[in-house]
């Protein structure tokens, strides 16, 4: 995975993320879609394990450190995201939406565990209707950004997996 497009990547969309902020809330709970989570899908799917536990790890730190979250919290979040994700590369078709729309939402609904559960322990305490609806929007934008990030894999010239056997 070249490093240069990685960092873009990164830029763009903690910085998407941030201007986006109230101006895409949706219901009474505020909730939101998570773009950066998109990004940690994209390159979870798409690059071998280890690149993809140690990008997504970043991409978690970066949102850490712009964002009034502890540092560590979305970069455990994430890399638990990746780790489900790059479970499974073998098993889908990377490319189609219905994975995409899955993989959002499912991967949405651990980063929201992981918030809500360090709500619980150290406080204030998420929603729960925030992180469902969270997980629901960016089920729903999934298809659109990563088909559109999909167009752009070229760029981060990602290699397979090769077996030993």
């Amino acid at each position: 995975m070249r490093l240069t497009a990685y960092f873009i990547l990164v830029y763009l969309v903690i910085g998407v993320q941030i201007g986006m902020g109230d101006f895409v809330r949706v219901g009474s709970s505020g909730a939101r879609p998570d773009l950066v989570l998109l990004a940690v899908i994209f390159i979870a799917i798409h690059a071998p394990r280890d690149a993809a536990l140690l990008g997504a790890f970043g991409i978690g730190l970066v949102k850490d450190m712009t964002t009034l979250s502890p540092l560590g919290l979305y970069a455990i979040a994430y890399s638990l995201v990746a780790m489900f994700t790059v479970s499974t590369q073998e098993l889908v078709y990377r490319a189609h939406p219905v994975t995409h729309v899955m993989l959002g939402f499912a991967g949405s609904l651990f980063a929201g565990a992981v918030v809500l559960i360090h709500g619980w322990i150290k406080g204030p305490p998420a929603s729960f209707a925030e992180v469902f609806g969270s997980a629901l929007y960016t089920a729903l934008l999934a298809p659109v950004i990563l088909g559109a990030l999909n167009l752009a894999k070229g760029a981060f010239s990602f290699r397979r997996r090769q077996r030993a056997f």
